[in-house]
């Protein structure tokens, strides 16, 4: 059965999924999930708290996948190829209307920037601790491209993104998957 609290979190998303940061506040948060404003202020003081919470709730979701990434020891680039395509997917890809996407996105940045630094480095430390890991098997090697371990991994985790946000009418997910595929060949053992 689903807490209160869980309620609160997936109807406030809703909410902000729908209506914009701006535009959500307690009150339709408490219409949504038929709990009243004072049980919702008890847990979350504000609509900046509340968002945060949602946030915090993705990517605590997210973060059970990346631990299973992390252990994992299949096939590395395509494995890293689908956390990296997840994570160009973002939080607010569902979002029907680009003007309440753009809301969202501004509000993440003012309100959530720390939660989504701390959410990328432990991407990026999954992703190097991967290669360390493929380098230790030899079945990876940085030498050709002289990067450091953690250099490729910050690699892997940024230049899709900007992939994903500046070719328009294409098929991003072809390009990302280029972009792994050269990585790939260039840091195959000889």
């Amino acid at each position: 059965m689903q807490s209160t609290t869980d309620k609160i979190l997936a109807l406030a998303m809703e909410c902000f999924f729908q209506h914009g940061y701006d535009t959500t506040n307690i009150s339709m948060v408490s219409r949504y999930a038929g709990i009243s404003r004072v049980t919702i202020h008890k847990q979350f003081k504000s609509k900046e708290v509340l968002f945060r919470a949602v946030v915090k709730q993705h990517f605590k979701q997210h973060n059970i996948q990346l631990n299973n990434y992390s252990r994992s020891e299949s096939d590395f680039w395509q494995e890293t190829y689908e956390l990296i395509i997840q994570r160009c997917e973002g939080l607010f890809n569902d979002v029907s209307s680009s003007l309440v996407r753009a809301n969202l996105l501004h509000a993440g940045h003012a309100f959530c920037k720390d939660l989504i630094e701390a959410e990328e480095t432990v991407i990026k430390q999954s992703i190097q601790a991967r290669i360390e890991k493929e380098v230790a098997e030899n079945r990876l090697t940085l030498q050709r491209v002289g990067l450091s371990a953690e250099t490729l991994a910050e690699t892997l985790h940024y230049a899709p993104f900007g992939i994903t946000v500046s070719v328009s009418n294409q098929d991003n997910l072809v390009f990302v998957k280029n972009l792994m595929s050269v990585f790939k060949a260039s840091t195959l053992p000889l």
